[in-house]
C-alpha cells in the first residue's frame, strides 16, 4: 500500500511538473512565434507607397510598369529573405509576382473572394493570412499591406513568409509541437511526417490530475504524450504541445523504492528544511527588492515632467503627482474630486467629458475597463479659474488587484502659441504671394500685348508689300488697256488684259494661303503611302525639281494615317524651301529623306544641304510670317501652314539641328 501510495503521488507530481513546464513552453512559443512574426510586420508597407506600384494600380494593363514592379518584387524577394512577393487587386486576383518559388501557386493555397473579404474588413490594417494545399500537406502565409489611390482602396502588397524554420526548432528531444489554423488543419508539423489523422483533436483522452487540473492524453506509435494548446485569437492559429509521457512511470517507482529506506526519508527531510530556509532567504530578498523598486517608481513618478492622476474604476481622483498639482496651482491634493470637474464645458472638451463622465456609469464600473482615450486635446480649468491647453490621456490600470485609470498630463501652451505664429506667418506669406501673382500676370498681359502688336506690325508690313505690288501693276494694265482701247488696238489691249488676269490670280493665292492658315478643314485619315506621296509632291513642282539629287530611304509599303493631299503640300512646302535656299547659296541642291519607326509612330527626317537657320531663330521657324528672306521674297507662311496641316493630321512637325548644325526637319504620324 505504502508502494502503491508514494508511486501514485510521484507520478502526478512528475505529471503536474511535466504541465506546468508545458505551459511555460507554450508561453515561449508563442512569444518566439510573435517576435518572428513582427519581423515581417513592415515588410509589405515598404511598397504600399511606391510611386510605380500606384501607377501601376491606376493601369495595371501597362507592360512597362509590371515589368518594372516586377523587377522591384523579385529585388525586395532577395533583400528580405522571404518567399515571394505578390501585388493583388481589390477582388484578390493576382496582378504581379516576383516568382521565386516556381511550383508555388498562390490559387492552390488561397480563395479569391477570402482575400478581397479580409481587405475590405481589414482597411488600413497589418493583417496575416493563412492558407493550406491539402494535396501537397503544405501552408502558406501572407503578411497583407493595403494600397491606397484616390479612388480608394486599389488592392494590396502580399509578402509569404516561412515560418517553417521555427517550428523545427521546435521540435526537439522526445516533445512535440504541431500548429493548426482556424479549420484545425495541420500546416506545420514537419517532424510527424504526416502521421496525424485529420480527426487527431477528437481522440485524445481526458485526464485529471491531483490538485484537480485537467488535461489531456495522446497516443501516437505506441508512445503516451501530454496534449497542451494555446489559441492565438487575433490569428486563430493553435499550437498543440506534446509532451513525451516516457519514463515517468519509471521514475514515479525508483521514488517508491527510495521512499522505502529510512535513510531516503531523513535525506528528503533535510532537504525539505534546507528548501525552507532558502525560500524564507529568498522572500526577504524578494521584499528588499520590492522595497527598493517602490521607492525608485515615486522618485520617478515626483520627479517626471508630465502630470499624472489616477483614478478609481468609478472616476474619482485617488492620487496627484506634484507636476499635477503645479498644473492646476492646488497647495493640497485633489483626492475625492473627480476629473470631469477640472474640465469646463466647452466643445473642445466635448469628447473627453463624454468618456470621463462614462466612467462612473454602473456598466462600466462592474465591467472595470473601458476604452482608452489617447492623446485628446482639451481645456483644463486651474483653481484660480485661468484655462490652458492640454494633451490628455486616459489608459486602463490595475493597481493591487483592483481596476483603475491612469491620467497623464501635458501642457501644450507653448506649442498652441507657436502653431498660431506659423498660421499668421503663412497668411502673410500667401498674401505676399497673391500679389506678386497678380503683378506677374499683368506684366506677362502687357507682354503679350507688346508681341501681338509686334507681330501685326511684321504681317501688315510683309502683307503690304506683297499687295502692294500687283495692285500697283493692276492698275497701271488697266491704264493702259484703257489707252489701247481708245486707240482701238485691241490685238495689245487683250494682252494686257491677260497680263492683269496674271496678277488678280497672284494675289489670289496669296490670299488663299492666308486662309489656310487660319482656318482647318477637318479630313478623314487614311492608310496612305510615305514614298508615293512624295514624288507626287516632287512632281507638282515641275522643272524647279529636275536638278536636285536625291537619297530616300524609304519603301514602298512604308505607310501613314494621313490626308494625301495635305501629306503632299507639306513636303512641297519643304522642297520649295530647299530650292530656293539652295538657289540663294548657288549650290545644286541634295535632299535626303530617312525613316525611324518608334512605337505606333513614324518619324520622317528631311534634310537639305541649304545654309540653314541660326539656332537664335530656330524657335520662330513654325510662326506665321516668319522669313530670313528680304522683303518681296515670299510671306513666312510656308513652314507655318506645313505645321498646321500635321497638327490636323494628329502628327507633329519639328525642326532641330544634328551633330553636323545641319537643320533637320522631323514629322511625327501615326503608323497605319
Amino acid at each position: 500500500m505504502l508502494f502503491f501510495a508514494v508511486n501514485t503521488v510521484a507520478y502526478q507530481a512528475l505529471i503536474i511538473d511535466k504541465h506546468s513546464a508545458g505551459q511555460d513552453q507554450l508561453l515561449d512559443y508563442v512569444i518566439e512565434l510573435r517576435n518572428e512574426l513582427k519581423n515581417y510586420h513592415i515588410l509589405p508597407y515598404a511598397l504600399a507607397d511606391n510611386p510605380t506600384l500606384l501607377a501601376f494600380m491606376g493601369n495595371p494593363k501597362d507592360a512597362s510598369l509590371k515589368k518594372n514592379l516586377q523587377r522591384q518584387l523579385e529585388d525586395l524577394t532577395h533583400v528580405s529573405k522571404t518567399h515571394d512577393w505578390f501585388i493583388l487587386s481589390e477582388q484578390g486576383k493576382l496582378l504581379v509576382s516576383s516568382e521565386q518559388s516556381i511550383h508555388f501557386n498562390l490559387d492552390d493555397y488561397f480563395d479569391k473572394d477570402t482575400l478581397s473579404n479580409t481587405l475590405k474588413e481589414q482597411q488600413g490594417e497589418y493583417m496575416l493570412v493563412s492558407g493550406y494545399n491539402p494535396s501537397q500537406y503544405k501552408s502558406a502565409h501572407l503578411v497583407l499591406a493595403p494600397v491606397y489611390t484616390q479612388a480608394g482602396l486599389a488592392g494590396a502588397v502580399a509578402v509569404r513568409i516561412n515560418v517553417n524554420d521555427l517550428i523545427e526548432r521546435w521540435n526537439l528531444f522526445e516533445d512535440l509541437v504541431v500548429m493548426t489554423d482556424q479549420n484545425s488543419l495541420i500546416f506545420l508539423a514537419s517532424k510527424l511526417n504526416r502521421l496525424l489523422p485529420s480527426d487527431w483533436l477528437e481522440q485524445p483522452t481526458d485526464i485529471q490530475f491531483l490538485n484537480n487540473t485537467r488535461s489531456k492524453a495522446y497516443r501516437l506509435d505506441d508512445q503516451n504524450y501530454l496534449l497542451q494548446n494555446v489559441m492565438l485569437d487575433d490569428l486563430k492559429w493553435q499550437i498543440h504541445y506534446l509532451s513525451n509521457l516516457k519514463g515517468i512511470q519509471q521514475k514515479a517507482q525508483n521514488i517508491a523504492f527510495i521512499s522505502l529506506g529510512g535513510f531516503a526519508l531523513l535525506f528528503l527531510f533535510w532537504l525539505y528544511r534546507r528548501e525552507r530556509s532558502l525560500k524564507i532567504a529568498s522572500k526577504r530578498e524578494n521584499e528588499l527588492l520590492i522595497a527598493d523598486s517602490t521607492q525608485r517608481q515615486r522618485a520617478l513618478i515626483e520627479n517626471t515632467h508630465v502630470g499624472l492622476l489616477q483614478l478609481t474604476k468609478c472616476g474619482e481622483i485617488s492620487f496627484v503627482n506634484p507636476m499635477g498639482q503645479r498644473y492646476f496651482g492646488l497647495q493640497s491634493q485633489l483626492d475625492s474630486h473627480f476629473l470631469e470637474e477640472l474640465l469646463p464645458d466647452c466643445q473642445e472638451n466635448q469628447v473627453a467629458l463624454s468618456f470621463i463622465k462614462s466612467l462612473r456609469t454602473p456598466d462600466i464600473a462592474s465591467n472595470g475597463h473601458a476604452s482608452n482615450l489617447l492623446e485628446q486635446e482639451v481645456i483644463l480649468q486651474k483653481i484660480d479659474g485661468q484655462t490652458f491647453p492640454a494633451l490628455l490621456s486616459v489608459s486602463s490600470l490595475e493597481w493591487n488587484e483592483l481596476p483603475g485609470y491612469l491620467v497623464t498630463l501635458l501642457d501644450i501652451s507653448k506649442r498652441k502659441k507657436a502653431e498660431l505664429s506659423l498660421l499668421e506667418a503663412n497668411s502673410r506669406l500667401e498674401d505676399r504671394v497673391l500679389e506678386r501673382t497678380k503683378a506677374l500676370e499683368a506684366a506677362q498681359q502687357e507682354l503679350l500685348r507688346t508681341e501681338k502688336l509686334a507681330a501685326i506690325g511684321q504681317m501688315s508690313t510683309a502683307i503690304a508689300h506683297e499687295l502692294n505690288q500687283p495692285l500697283t501693276g493692276i492698275r497701271t494694265l488697266a491704264f493702259t488697256a484703257e489707252l489701247l482701247l481708245k486707240r482701238q488696238d485691241s490685238e495689245q489691249a487683250l494682252k494686257v488684259l491677260f497680263d492683269l488676269e496674271s496678277l488678280v490670280g497672284r494675289m489670289q493665292c496669296l490670299t488663299s494661303e492666308l486662309k489656310v492658315l487660319a482656318y482647318r478643314r477637318p479630313e478623314q485619315l487614311t492608310p496612305t503611302p510615305i514614298k508615293h506621296t512624295i514624288q507626287k509632291a516632287i512632281d507638282s513642282l515641275g522643272d524647279d525639281a529636275q536638278n536636285i539629287s536625291w537619297s530616300i530611304h524609304l519603301n514602298d509599303l512604308d505607310k501613314v494615317m494621313a490626308e494625301p493631299t495635305r501629306l503632299e503640300r507639306i513636303f512641297s512646302n519643304l522642297i520649295s524651301n530647299s530650292i530656293q535656299a539652295c538657289s540663294e547659296e548657288k549650290i545644286p541642291p541634295q535632299i535626303n529623306i530617312t525613316l525611324v519607326t518608334k512605337n505606333e509612330k513614324i518619324t520622317l527626317c528631311y534634310r537639305d544641304n541649304g545654309p540653314g537657320i541660326s539656332q537664335a531663330n530656330l524657335s520662330h521657324i513654325f510662326e506665321p510670317f516668319f522669313t530670313t528672306k528680304p522683303i518681296g521674297k515670299g510671306l513666312g507662311l510656308g513652314l507655318a501652314i506645313s505645321a498646321n496641316l500635321a497638327k490636323d493630321m494628329n502628327g507633329d512637325l519639328t525642326a532641330s539641328h544634328n551633330e553636323s548644325s545641319q537643320l533637320v526637319f522631323g514629322l511625327t504620324l501615326a503608323k497605319a
